[in-house]
């Protein structure tokens, strides 16, 4: 074997040898090769709107429908620019006196009610609803959840100024597997 020959096989041994120890993990091992990451998709947003706000108002609220992912999440924070709220809230409305647990009852008229001289008895009214400030709002795998009036909603208090119709805002959405999401939030009238 002559020098250059012999440098050659040297410098091609070291390439073999000193692969590994140059950072590639790369093994032999055929299940090693065939391992794939798959990353699961998160939620996606849809929807997103504010109901215009009057002058005098202080707070608002904003709706949006959640689709989700590959595995089950919660929605867990929202948040504006100070320039738009100085809080946010994820919050459901509830009959007023719901305890949580479907205890509820129904409220009624006291008194007998007079209509074109006939007399009726106490009648079974609606409860009235409130809103009240919820920790999470659960996003099941592959399913619709729609926050809209008179379900879950994200409360926007203090607001610096009036939400008005064609304005529009990012809302950064925080969930507890997804981590952030920003959408922005167009005012409207009323939902369509």
């Amino acid at each position: 074997m002559n020098a250059r020959s012999f440098a050659l096989a040297s410098v091609l041994t070291l390439a073999v040898l000193g692969a590994p120890a140059c950072g590639d993990d790369t093994t032999s091992d055929s299940a090693a090769s065939e391992t794939t990451t798959t990353l699961a998709a998160g939620p996606t947003i849809s929807g997103a709107w504010a109901r215009n706000s009057p002058m005098e108002a202080t707070n608002g609220a904003a709706y949006l429908a959640i689709t989700g992912g590959t595995s089950d999440d919660q929605l867990v924070a929202a948040s504006v620019d100070a320039t738009v709220a100085g809080k946010v809230e994820l919050h459901e409305t509830v009959a007023a006196g719901d305890s949580g647990d479907g205890s509820m009852g129904a409220t009624t008229m006291g008194a007998p009610t007079t209509v074109a001289g006939d007399t009726m008895t106490a009648t079974t009214l609606a409860p009235a609803m409130e809103m009240r400030p919820v920790e999470a709002v659960e996003v099941p795998a592959g399913k619709k959840v729609e926050l809209k009036p008179g379900g879950y909603h994200i409360m926007l208090l203090d607001l610096v100024q009036p939400l008005v119709v064609g304005d529009s805002f990012d809302l950064t959405l925080t969930f507890a597997e997804a981590g952030e999401q920003v959408v922005t939030v167009e005012v409207r009238s009323e939902e369509h």
